[in-house]
C-alpha cells in the first residue's frame, strides 16, 4: 500500500459530540428520579419521627401515677440505632424505603417500636437494660403470628425485615 494515498481515519466521534440517549435509558433515569424523589421524601419522614421521639426524654419518674421510671437517653438511642439498622437492611434487600414505623413508650423504661401496616404488623420492645433480651412480635392477617427475642440487636434482621416486605 503506498503511503501518499493512505490517510488515517478516526473512528471514534470528537469528544463534543453527544450522542442521542434511547428512549428506554431515558425513561429508566425517570424512573430512578421518581424513586429517589421517593426515598428523600421517605427518608425525611423517618427523621422527623426519630426527632419527635424524643418527647419521651421530657417525661419523668412515675409519669403514669403508677411508678414508670423515666426514658433515658441511652434506651432511645439504642432504639434509634435498631430502627436505622434495620432501614438500611430493608433498603439494601428491597431497594425501596422501608414502612415508618412509630417510635413509642413501653413498660418499665423500655421503647416500643411499632410498625401498623394494613396486612400485618410488628413490635419491638427495645429494653431499659441493655443487658435485657430486645423482644419482638408480630402479626400477618394471612401469614400467621410470631415472637421471639434478637440474640443481636445491634446488627440487622433479615427475618424482621422480610417480614415488613409485604
Amino acid at each position: 500500500m503506498d503511503r501518499q494515498h493512505f490517510q488515517s481515519r478516526n473512528l471514534w466521534p470528537p469528544q463534543h459530540t453527544v450522542r442521542p440517549r434511547p428512549l428506554l435509558e431515558q425513561l429508566v433515569e425517570r424512573h430512578r428520579d421518581g424513586v429517589q424523589l421517593e426515598f428523600a421524601a421517605v427518608s425525611d419522614k423517618l427523621a422527623g419521627i426519630i426527632d419527635d421521639a424524643k418527647w419521651l426524654l421530657g417525661l419523668k419518674d412515675n409519669f403514669d401515677g403508677r411508678g414508670s421510671p423515666r426514658y433515658s437517653k441511652d434506651t432511645l438511642d439504642r432504639a434509634i440505632a435498631f430502627v436505622r439498622l434495620q432501614w438500611q437492611e430493608y433498603l439494601r434487600l428491597n431497594v425501596e424505603p422501608m414502612p415508618l414505623p412509630e417510635i413509642g413508650p413501653g413498660p418499665q423504661g423500655s421503647i416500643d417500636i411499632f410498625w401498623d401496616l394494613p396486612n400485618l404488623n410488628l413490635l419491638v420492645n427495645i429494653p431499659a437494660d441493655p443487658k435485657l433480651p430486645v423482644e419482638f412480635a408480630g402479626d400477618g392477617k394471612d401469614r400467621g403470628r410470631f415472637d421471639g427475642t434478637l440474640v443481636d440487636p445491634t446488627q440487622p434482621n433479615r427475618g424482621l425485615v422480610s417480614w415488613l416486605t409485604s
